[in-house]
């Protein structure tokens, strides 16, 4: 369904048309026609997506054909190096000889349908023994594969290193194997329990796609991931009716060192937790171009006004008290599946002048997270909540001029962006700043028009608290754990 302004021949909004309601009555037979934007595209799949995981050392999965006797564990690592370590013994007494092996396998990446970009660990070692081998296995599928690193047990171990796709194993790969093994010297007895072999520090990297939906085969040097190269894969794997090849992506900055969904996910729900570590950015979805997709884009919030606007029509504000934090409370869980929580705190000049403390809280859901990212969000959370806001909803009924298209513009033309409120503070100064500060500019994060009384209703700053919303939300929170 596709709206056009009678006027100009400008497309207003693009979408889908849901099931039309038919009635008739003494206005005769009427059609109740509801569309929804494209962005609800980014509803339509469910599916397992791994970008970067630090997985639980408990979780990989045993391989058949190992020797009996051999363990694999997980436990204080048995280095003293006081992390969280994969263990595999070979307990005093067995008797072992050429070719038997512990081996262990990480297989998110190829549940998910993706292949093996870069992998990262340490290793360390209970003995030295030039005919056992500590190593690592990428494989497609369990099968044939590469061996990106192996050494010989010592106790003196090795270092974390990482390994990437196409200079240590040919592309392909999907499945990660540590395997501790006796490569050479025949029969064996173990004669202690030193015979182990630890490896901490895991991390895997996904490979992704480009936004054109290529694969990304190159640029794999670190274990963590920018929010922008995520976006990036969501268009060239998922998002197929946006316009990838021309949609406009900022490149952002944070390193993302956690973002795993190994039970599915579907793409808005990744975009709002990459807006939580990126809350200067924002992502929309316009009418379709000249190939018949989508325009997307992924930038920073706007920094300037674009519109000007004033009171006239309505304007009524949910008060400053109720946004305004200096704490907050931030809910994640870790690679084991441990809910963990951590503080962060903030000057709120107003509070802080009262002495009050005002403590919010943030869920990051059940997905497998980090504390560094619990920190950047609740960071960034009390960020947007410093300084009282005078959010609410504002009601356009009028043309209003729209400073970047040099024109005043109808209610039904207003895009995302800043707008000036001309009567909500009554002072001289009022209008004289130039940049979002919640008490006369406000950024735009919803419009809502009524043919009815030509009138669209904008939220300021946030959105309203309504039903769809809140449920959503208690939804995102009750989404089912797999233990790892």
């Amino acid at each position: 369904m596709t709206v056009y302004d009678g006027r100009t021949g400008l497309v207003v909004w693009d979408g889908r048309l849901e099931d039309p309601a038919r009635s008739a009555g003494t206005d005769g037979q009427v059609w109740e026609l509801t569309g929804m934007g494209g962005q609800a595209h980014t509803r339509d799949r469910i599916v397992p997506l791994i970008y970067v995981d630090r997985p639980n050392p408990g979780g990989f999965d045993r391989v058949l054909n190992v020797t009996p006797g051999g363990t694999n564990s997980t436990g204080d690592d048995p280095g003293n190096s006081g992390k969280d370590a994969l263990i595999l013994q070979f307990p005093q007494g067995l008797s072992i000889n050429t070719g038997s092996k512990v081996q262990v396998r990480y297989g998110d990446v190829a549940r998910a349908g993706q292949k093996l970009a870069l992998i990262g660990y340490a290793w360390d070692g209970g003995s030295g023994d030039v005919n056992m081998l500590v190593e690592s296995i990428a494989s497609t599928n369990g099968g044939a594969g590469e061996i990106p690193r192996t050494a010989a047990i010592s106790t003196a171990g090795g270092a974390y290193a990482t390994r990437v796709v196409g200079t240590h194993w040919a592309n392909g790969r999907n499945m990660l194997d540590f395997r501790y093994i006796r490569n050479a010297g025949g029969a064996y007895t173990v004669p202690s329990d030193l015979a182990w072999a630890s490896f901490t520090d895991i991390v895997v990297v996904a490979m992704r796609h480009n936004a054109d939906g290529t694969e990304r085969t190159t640029g794999y040097s670190t274990a963590t991931v920018l929010a922008s190269d995520v976006v990036a894969d969501l268009l060239g794997r998922l998002l197929t009716q946006y316009d990838g090849v021309g949609a406009t992506i900022a490149t952002t900055t944070h390193p993302i060192d956690q973002l795993a969904y190994p039970d599915g996910v579907s793409p808005d729900r990744v975009l709002d937790d990459l807006l939580a570590l990126e809350s200067g950015h924002t992502w929309r979805v316009w009418e379709r171009n000249s190939v018949g997709k989508y325009r997307f884009e992924f930038v920073p919030v706007p920094a300037t006004v674009r519109y000007e606007a004033d009171v006239l029509d309505g304007y009524d504000s949910q008060g400053s008290a109720d946004g305004l934090y200096n704490q907050v409370t931030v809910r994640w869980r870790d690679a084991v599946g441990r809910i963990q929580t951590t503080t962060r705190t903030a000057t709120a000049p107003a509070l802080d002048a009262a002495g009050l403390t005002r403590t919010g809280s943030i869920d990051l859901g059940t997905d497998v997270g980090s504390l560094a990212a619990a920190q950047r969000a609740g960071d960034r959370w009390l960020a947007e909540r410093q300084y009282p806001p005078n959010a609410g909803r504002l009601r356009i009924a009028r043309p209003i001029l729209d400073l970047q298209a040099g024109r005043m513009v109808m209610p039904w033309e207003i895009r995302p962006g800043l707008v000036r409120v001309r009567g909500v503070l009554p002072r001289p100064d009022a209008l004289n700043n130039s940049t979002r500060d919640g008490v006369t500019i406000f950024r735009i994060v919803s419009s809502e028009y009524r043919a009815s009384d030509a009138a669209a209703t904008l939220e300021l700053d946030s959105y309203a608290r309504t039903m769809p919303r809140m449920l959503a939300e208690l939804r995102r929170r009750a989404l089912p754990v797999r233990r790892r």
